[in-house]
């Protein structure tokens, strides 16, 4: 008794003195009912992993929850009172455990009663949740009167659902009163209006348009009468000026004054005071340049200035056309872009380009991934205007019917601009630790800096590395915490250019980025209980100065501090490379990527991570940093921690220089043409050894000049340009000199390559 009494006190005193490990992220993979009622009181019952004991909702607007007894890991029941103030909408719900936050869950909140689907309904108007799966069919029945007015709504694309609802409304007899199924106008979903016929027990049955519901097939489902808003008019509002819009939906369409808007988002929208209000909530697009509203009467032409401009209209009867005439440049590339369908319209917009006496010149329906148009259109000599079209390609047109049709110009000469992603919608912050969010900008011309910021930090919570370099592809965020605790907070990044453009950091391909756009800027700050000091790595003897050598592959070492000698850590590359797409998938062959999987074993504290650096890698400067995964005996993730973020630079492996001034005279006979050589050297570093094609392009028709080979032994060069008889004399600009090699004899297509020498060759008659 005695030994084992020592032996239990032992094991109680480690215990007490082990460090404790973070426990796993939670994972939120479903709510009962994804709805919370505004002034009232509402049951979810969570369904996850890792949610521990005592798990929290952190939810964007004040509510006081109480989490009944019973959670365990994998459920949790909570009591949600929303409070009366909130504004009714689509918001984004996570769980707060000690080991972080979850990944967010789409909820609506609204006045209604929120209940799980049940056999009967007591009262309208009522919001039920529930699932459809597979083949199924689900049923609820409700009372009603003579002449009583419903709408039913089934809320699941938009939510987050793969259901793609139809719903059917029967009467007291059996007999079909109505139905519905999927529409682009309401992004998938389906809504039915009835007056009922008779008083008695009507059915509400919905199923999957195809029978075949797919997980997560969850729904909302409202039924009885409220007030929502399916479009704005005009969509979209000029900067810096007041505007007065337009709300179509349900009673009727209502007008509200817009104030001067100086932001570049999306500008949510206060619901009118009166009314029962559901739904997404309505927003305008803040735009950087001339908006304008038809104003011009069916059949009349509307003027509009040269671009960049854009107009939105309305094609109220069928077989409407609205026509405007837009002054151009001649010999200018436009872009001529209708959104209809991705405002929620019914309209199958259609452009139509005209001439003066109007002859159509052009036309263009559907582009891919929707039904509206768009066409690059390329202004003939001597046109100063053109007349373009608007029109449903079926004829259609309603109120409803709504349009923006934006003109632009197209190629080199649009306005530069950018937009900045992350992949990242989670911190989960260890005590006196880091974590490392990546930021990628897509370049629309802009080549500048970009400085990012955050518009909430934890107290003891910094943000480094907010710098994204000219050129560059994105940077990675450090952030880092301090010893103090913090609540969870849901903050948003922004990145401002050097011309002062501001843009919000968008979660790339968010669902309700269309919706409410507002939502795919949301990044959940949370703390865990676990200590930097439970896992930590950092670099092994790696230079200070080290940097990317395009086509060769590169050892990262590393050295790993852990708690518990039963764990293993998982090694991952992260770096602010954009990666090549092709067929709108990664190209891997051009991803900076590491060679292998990598995990450190037991008791193994110093490790190596190789990665392939593609050839063509073009960006001047790319972070790097490797995220280490303390992995428990079962492979589930007990902490994470980053490297110190490095930025190192691309080193080109091969130069090319010219032997003389870069503007090259030419001397051209008419009858002869010219001949004018080419000097200069190439120089091989990094290693790089063998032979180098030396290339010159941008030539114009008619003049040729051949690629060159300069052996290994060898750095000179010289080749000919070749200028046929009567070719114009001018200034030739744009040619690139430039110089490429395989690192690999064994690879001889993947080829790294210099940087371009612009080259202007000056051609000038000589002789008669």
């Amino acid at each position: 008794m005695k030994c084992t009494a020592l032996r239990l006190l032992a094991l109680a005193a480690l215990c007490l003195t082990a460090p404790a490990l973070q426990g796993a992220e939670p994972v939120l993979r479903n709510v009962d009912v994804r709805g919370l009622q505004i002034g009232g009181t509402t049951t979810l019952v969570l369904d996850g992993d890792d949610l521990g004991k005592t798990p929290r909702l952190l939810l964007p607007f004040p509510a006081k929850q109480t989490l009944k007894p019973g959670a365990t890991p994998n459920r949790a029941t909570f009591d949600v009172a929303t409070d009366a103030s909130v504004t009714p909408g689509y918001y984004q719900m996570r769980v707060l455990t000690d080991g972080g936050v979850s990944l967010p869950l789409v909820i609506t909140v609204d006045r209604l009663p929120q209940k799980p689907l049940a056999a009967t309904v007591d009262q309208l108007p009522v919001a039920l949740h529930g699932v459809v799966s597979g083949s199924g069919t689900v049923e609820t029945k409700f009372q009603g009167k003579a002449k009583q007015k419903v709408m039913i709504e089934v809320e699941a694309q938009r939510l987050g659902s793969k259901l793609r609802p139809v719903v059917h409304l029967f009467g007291p007899s059996k007999l079909q009163i109505a139905w519905s199924w999927s529409t682009p106008t309401l992004f998938g979903d389906t809504r039915l209006e009835a007056v009922l016929p008779e008083a008695g027990t009507y059915t509400v049955s919905l199923h999957d348009s195809e029978y075949a519901a797919q997980a997560p097939n969850f729904f909302r489902m409202r039924i009885g009468e409220w007030s929502f808003v399916d479009q704005i008019f005009p969509p979209v509002v000029a900067r810096g000026k007041g505007q007065a819009l337009e709300l179509l939906g349900m009673p009727a369409a209502l007008q509200v004054n817009l104030p001067a808007a100086n932001n570049l988002d999306a500008l949510p929208l206060s619901w009118p005071k009166d009314g029962l209000w559901s739904g997404p909530r309505p927003f305008v697009t803040v735009s950087p340049h001339a908006e304008f509203v038809k104003q011009s009467p069916a059949g009349k032409m509307q003027d509009l200035p040269e671009g960049p401009v854009a107009v939105s209209g309305r094609l109220v009867t069928p077989y409407d056309e609205d026509r405007y005439r837009i002054a151009v440049t001649p010999g200018t590339k436009l872009r001529l872009e209708v959104f209809a369908e991705r405002y929620g319209s019914p309209l199958d917009a259609a452009l139509v380009v005209r001439n003066d006496k109007g002859d159509q010149l052009a036309r263009a329906e559907d582009s891919p991934g929707t039904l509206d148009p768009v066409l690059e259109y390329t202004v003939p000599p001597k046109v100063n205007s053109i007349i373009v079209g608007v029109i449903d390609s079926q004829g259609g047109g309603g109120p409803r019917g709504i349009y923006r049709l934006v003109v632009s110009p197209a190629g080199p000469s649009a306005k530069e601009s950018f937009k900045l992603f992350t992949s990242a919608q989670r911190v989960s912050m260890p005590i006196a630790g880091r974590w490392v969010l990546p930021v990628m900008i897509e370049r629309k011309g802009y080549q500048g800096k970009i400085d990012l910021s955050a518009a909430v930090l934890p107290a003891g919570v910094k943000l480094d590395g907010t710098l994204i370099p000219e050129g560059a592809d994105g940077a990675l965020l450090t952030l880092q915490r301090g010893e103090a605790n913090f609540d969870g907070v849901i903050s948003t990044l922004r990145g401002r250019g050097a011309g002062g453009e501001d843009r919000p950091v968008l979660l790339k391909g968010h669902p309700l980025e269309r919706l409410q756009p507002w939502l795919a800027t949301e990044i959940a700050l949370a703390p865990t209980l676990a200590k930097a000091a439970d896992l930590q790595i950092d670099w092994r003897d790696l230079p200070a100065d080290a940097g990317l050598v395009p086509g060769n592959k590169m050892v990262l070492p590393i050295k790993v501090v852990r708690t518990g000698d039963k764990t293993t850590v998982k090694l991952t590359l992260m770096t602010s490379q954009k990666p090549p797409l092709v067929n709108n998938q990664p190209d891997i062959n051009k991803t900076l990527r590491q060679e292998k999987p990598v995990e450190l074993p037991v008791k193994i504290d110093k490790g190596e991570l190789p990665i392939i650096i593609p050839a063509d890698l073009s960006g001047p400067v790319y972070d790097v940093t490797i995220q280490a995964e303390l992995l428990a005996p079962d492979k589930k993730v007990q902490a994470v921690a980053f490297a110190p973020v490095r930025r190192m630079a691309l080193r080109l492996p091969l130069a090319v220089a010219l032997g003389g001034p870069n503007r090259i005279d030419v001397p051209l006979d008419p009858k002869k043409g010219a001949t004018v050589l080419i000097k200069g050297k190439v120089e091989r570093k990094e290693g790089l050894k063998g032979d180098v094609q030396v290339t010159l392009t941008g030539l114009p028709p008619g003049a040729r000049a051949d690629a060159v080979t300069v052996k290994a032994a060898a750095a000179d060069f010289s080749f000919n340009v070749i200028l046929p008889p009567n070719f114009a004399a001018g200034e030739i600009k744009g040619l690139k000199l430039s110089a490429s090699a395989a690192p690999d004899a064994k690879q001889p297509n993947v080829r790294v390559r210099s940087k371009e020498v612009e080259v202007t060759l000056v051609v000038k008659t000589v002789g008669k």
